[in-house]
C-alpha cells in the first residue's frame, strides 16, 4: 500500500515532465529506481537492527553462560566440600571401626584370660580340697616320704662314718624304690637327684679295707714260719749232733743202713766244703740266736703299721711300711718259696690305693626336703596368696 501510494504521488507530482509524455517504460524504470532507493535506505537500518539483535543475543548468552558457570563453580565447591566432609567421615568411621575391632579383640583376650583363670581356680580349688582333706590325717604317702628322707640322711651319715660306698648305695636304692611306690609325677626331679648320687658312689669305687687288713694279719701270722739266716753256732751244733747220732746208729744198723748213712754223711761233708754266698749287697753282721724274736717282731711291726695306715687312709705311711717290710724280709730271712710268696703279696698290696673317695650325696637329701616343703606349702597355702588372684586384668 505504501508503494502504491508512492507511485500515485509520483504520478501526480508537479515536477514530472508531463503526463502525456511519460511512457510506460519510463514509469517502470522510475518505479524500480524508487524501490532501489528505498531499499538502499532500509538496508543499513536492517544491519544495525540485526547487529543489535546479535549483540543482545551474544550478551544474553554470555550472561547466561557466566551465570551458569557461577552456578557450576558454586556447585563444584559445594561438591568438593561435601567430598572432603565425606572423606573425613570415612576416616572417622574407619578409626572408630579399628577402635571397635581393637576393643573387641581386647575383650576377647580378657574373656579368654578370665576363662583360663577360672579353669585354673577350679583346678586349684579341687587340689586344695584334696590337700585340706589330708590335713586331718597322715596319709600313706607321708609315711613313705618320711622314710625316704630318713634313709637318704642315713646313707650320707654311713658314708662319712664307714668310709665305704657299699651301704650308702644300698640305702639310696631303697629310697628310689619307695619313691617308685608313690608313683607321683612331681617326684621325677627327686629320683633324678638320687640317680645322680648313686652314679657318683659307683664311680668312686670301693676300697676293700677289711680285705687288706685281713690279708696283712694273715701274713703277719706267717712270720713265725719263715726261716732266718742260719747262724754259725747253730750250724756247728747241728753238725756235731748229726755226727754223734751217726756213730751211735752205726752199731745198731744193718749193713745196708750203714751204706745209706755213709752216702748221706758223704753228701753232708761235701756240702760243707762248697758254700754259695751272694755278694751283690753289703754283708750284714750275723745275728745272735737271742735276736731272732726281735727280727720277727720288727717285720710284724711293719705290717701292723701298714694295717693302721689302711684304717686311717694314710697312703704314704702305708706304702712306706710295706716297702720297709719287704726290705727287712730280704735282709734277715732266707729267700725260700715261703719268703718269696710273702714278698710277692707285700709288693701287690703296696700298689693298692687305700684312700676311699667320698662323693657328695647331699643332693638327694636337698631334693627330698624341697619336695616336702613345696608339698606342705601347697597343703596349708591360702588361695588369696595365689598369683592368679593377685593379678588384675588390664582394662582396655
Amino acid at each position: 500500500m505504501a508503494e502504491s501510494g508512492k507511485k500515485t504521488k509520483a504520478a501526480s507530482s508537479p515536477d514530472s515532465k508531463s503526463p502525456a509524455t511519460v511512457t510506460p517504460n519510463e514509469s517502470d524504470k522510475d518505479t524500480l529506481s524508487l524501490e532501489k532507493g528505498s531499499n538502499a535506505k532500509k538496508f543499513p537500518l536492517i544491519k544495525v537492527m540485526v547487529f543489535l539483535i546479535l549483540l543482545l543475543l551474544v550478551s544474553g548468552a554470555g550472561w547466561l553462560g557466566w551465570q551458569q558457570w557461577q552456578v557450576q563453580a558454586r556447585q563444584s565447591d559445594q561438591l568438593a566440600l561435601v567430598t572432603m566432609e565425606l572423606n573425613e567421615q570415612l576416616k572417622r568411621s574407619a578409626t572408630v571401626d579399628s577402635a571397635i575391632a581393637l576393643t573387641r579383640r581386647n575383650q576377647q583376650e580378657q574373656a579368654d584370660l578370665f576363662i583360663k583363670k577360672i579353669n585354673d581356680l577350679q583346678l586349684q580349688v579341687t587340689a586344695q580340697g584334696a590337700r585340706i582333706a589330708e590335713l586331718g590325717s597322715t596319709s600313706r604317702s607321708d609315711w613313705y616320704l618320711s622314710e625316704a628322707t630318713y634313709l637318704a640322711r642315713l646313707a650320707s651319715q654311713r658314708l662319712q662314718t664307714e668310709r665305704s660306698t657299699k651301704n650308702p648305695i644300698a640305702l639310696l636304692l631303697q629310697v628310689d624304690a619307695i619313691l617308685v611306690k608313690l608313683d607321683e609325677s612331681d617326684l621325677l626331679a627327686v629320683r633324678s637327684a638320687i640317680a645322680e648320687d648313686i652314679s657318683r658312689l659307683r664311680l668312686a669305687g670301693e676300697v676293700d679295707v677289711e680285705g687288706v687288713i685281713l690279708e696283712l694279719n694273715a701274713l703277719s701270722r706267717q712270720i713265725d714260719q719263715l726261716e732266718l739266716i742260719e747262724f754259725a753256732t747253730k750250724e756247728a751244733s747241728v753238725s756235731e749232733k748229726s755226727e754223734g747220732t751217726a756213730l751211735v746208729g752205726t752199731e745198731e744198723e744193718t749193713l745196708s743202713q750203714r751204706f745209706s748213712n755213709l752216702i748221706s754223711e758223704f753228701s753232708q761233708g761235701l756240702s760243707k766244703l762248697i758254700k754259695v754266698r751272694q755278694r751283690d749287697r753289703p754283708i750284714e753282721p750275723i745275728l745272735l740266736a737271742s735276736e731272732e724274736v726281735v727280727v720277727r717282731n720288727n717285720l710284724r711291726l711293719f705290717l701292723q703299721q701298714a694295717a693302721n695306715a689302711v684304717l686311717r687312709e694314710e697312703q704314704d705311711i702305708y706304702t712306706i711300711s710295706l716297702g720297709g717290710a719287704q726290705e727287712w724280709l730280704t735282709t734277715h730271712f732266707q729267700m725260700n718259696p715261703s719268703s718269696t710268696l710273702l714278698q710277692d703279696r707285700l709288693a701287690y698290696l703296696e700298689k693298692k690305693n687305700i684312700v676311699q673317695e667320698l662323693p657328695n650325696i647331699n643332693r638327694s637329701i636337698r631334693a627330698l626336703e624341697a619336695f616336702l616343703v613345696v608339698r606342705e606349702s601347697r597343703i596349708i597355702g591360702v588361695l588369696e596368696n595365689d598369683p592368679v588372684l593377685d593379678s588384675e586384668p588390664t582394662r582396655p
